[in-house]
This record gives structure tokens, C-alpha cells and sequence, in this order.
């Protein structure tokens, strides 16, 4: 979704099908909206459209910089949809996703952003809400630029030839995604320069690891996850904001995450 927005009727209720946006200069970019938007009595935008309107600006400024980044495949980078749902559901990808999201489906090059569980995170972020939201589209944009790269190619190879230690390569190739975000953030003619943006996304980094997951009597570090412990997905954060390379992003060949 984007900030110029070529649609009419938005603070309107959202009629039963599917909503379609397309964006001025991307004609192949289009995000569906399966949730439905609730205007605001006070005439105050709903959690909703703050949330479309950072994804909207996270979504611009990742593809127009990493065309920038990998100019040779820019037009891959374009190819790219979001999709607004209420909750993911297997449908959405091939009967592989369910749950809330963001998550980023190979098979059809979609973001899919579960609207109940993103308006929860942003409140829970707080003032660091649109900071933890852009990062979250950062991390699944990078999962686009793996896709791009043949790397889903590379995980499936690796799983299949060592099927025991599938759960490793799934925290290798999701602290791969956060790298690529920092990468992004490195690059952004947008957040580069901006230091107070990046702390915020530190703060946030570090909050949503798999150490910080919750079991069902609210402990936290009780559930195994594979995105990587927070000190993790900081550190190769950190390394791609600060090599501002995808060589540099290689998790698979490192030895220590």
C-alpha cells in the first residue's frame, strides 16, 4: 500500500469483496483490503488507516531503494503485493500460513498483514509503533529479495538434505530477512539519516524475539519460534545496517548467529 492512493469512498465501510488500490507508477503493485474499515465518529482516523498509511510508507520507500540496491532486478522488486486480512488463513498461501502475520507468501509474492494483530503490536510498541510496523515490512520485503535471489530454492535444499536440523536453517533464513531490513534502513533515503527511527526500531527488535514469545499462561521464552532470541535479530539487524551488504547478510555461512 502507498501514500498516493489512486481510490475514492476510503473512510467508508469496505463493501463484501475484496478492495482493490493501485498506485500512480506501479501498475503492477496493488494492495487488496479483506478487513473491513470503520469510519471514526470523532472524524479522528481509525487505528486501520494509521496503519495502512505506515505500511503504505514503508512499502514505497523499500522497493524504490532496493531497486536502487539491486538496479539489476528492479523490476523483480516491483513485483510485489500487500494484502490486508483480518487473519491469515491457509488459503492466503497455498494452505501454508494461518495466524496473524505479517508474513510474506513465495508462491504468490504477497505481504499478507493480519489487521487485528498489527493494530495490537502498535499499540503495544507504543510511540515506537510505526517505528516496529516498518521494520515488520522491512523483514518481509527482505523475505522478497530472498525470493529474488533463489534463497527459499536454498532453505528447501538444505532442509531436505538435513531434515533434522530444519528448525536451525528456519532461524538462518529469517535472520537473513532482518539483515536485508537493516540493509534497507541503511539505504533509505527516508531513515538513513534519521537516528531517533533506527533507535526505535533497536527498542522494538529487541522486544519481539523468540525469547519474548509467550506460552498460553503468558511466560515468556516457554515457546520455541524460529525468527531467532532478540539479541539475535538485533545483531544481524545491526550487521546489515551497518555493511549495508547482502554478502554480509549470509547467515547460512556463519558460524555463531
Amino acid at each position: 500500500m502507498r501514500c498516493a492512493l489512486i481510490a475514492t469512498g476510503f473512510l467508508s465501510a469496505a463493501a463484501a469483496a475484496p478492495t482493490t488500490f493501485a498506485f500512480a507508477g506501479e501498475p503492477h503493485l496493488t494492495t487488496t483490503i479483506d478487513a473491513p474499515i470503520a469510519a471514526s465518529e470523532s472524524g479522528v482516523p481509525p487505528p486501520e488507516l494509521r496503519l495502512r498509511a505506515i505500511v503504505a510508507r514503508a512499502l514505497d520507500d523499500s522497493i524504490a531503494t532496493w531497486k536502487r540496491i539491486v538496479s539489476e532486478d528492479a523490476l523483480e522488486v516491483g513485483n510485489v503485493n500487500v494484502r490486508f486480512v483480518t487473519h491469515l488463513a491457509p488459503s492466503n498461501c497455498f494452505g501454508l500460513y494461518s495466524g496473524d502475520g505479517p508474513a510474506y507468501c513465495s508462491g504468490n509474492a504477497t505481504v499478507f498483514v493480519g489487521v487485528d494483530a498489527a493494530n495490537h503490536l502498535m499499540s503495544r510498541f507504543g510511540s515506537e509503533g510505526e517505528a516496529g510496523i516498518t521494520f515488520l515490512i522491512g523483514h518481509e520485503i527482505g523475505h522478497h529479495i530472498q525470493n529474488i535471489f533463489g534463497r527459499f530454492r536454498y532453505l528447501d535444499y538444505v532442509v531436505r538434505s538435513s531434515p533434522g536440523n530444519r528448525a536451525e536453517f528456519s532461524r538462518r533464513f529469517e535472520l537473513e530477512a532482518d539483515c536485508y531490513a537493516g540493509v534497507w534502513i541503511q539505504a533509505s533515503e527516508a531513515w538513513a539519516k534519521s537516528d531517533r527511527f533506527r533507535a526505535d526500531m533497536r527498542e522494538v527488535i529487541a522486544s519481539i524475539g523468540d525469547d519474548n514469545l509467550l506460552d498460553a499462561s503468558g511466560k515468556p521464552g516457554a515457546v520455541e519460534g524460529v525468527h531467532g532470541s532478540s539479541q539475535q535479530r538485533l545483531r544481524w539487524f545491526e550487521r546489515g545496517l551497518q555493511s549495508g551488504s547482502l554478502q554480509a547478510c549470509d547467515t547460512f555461512s556463519a558460524a555463531n548467529l
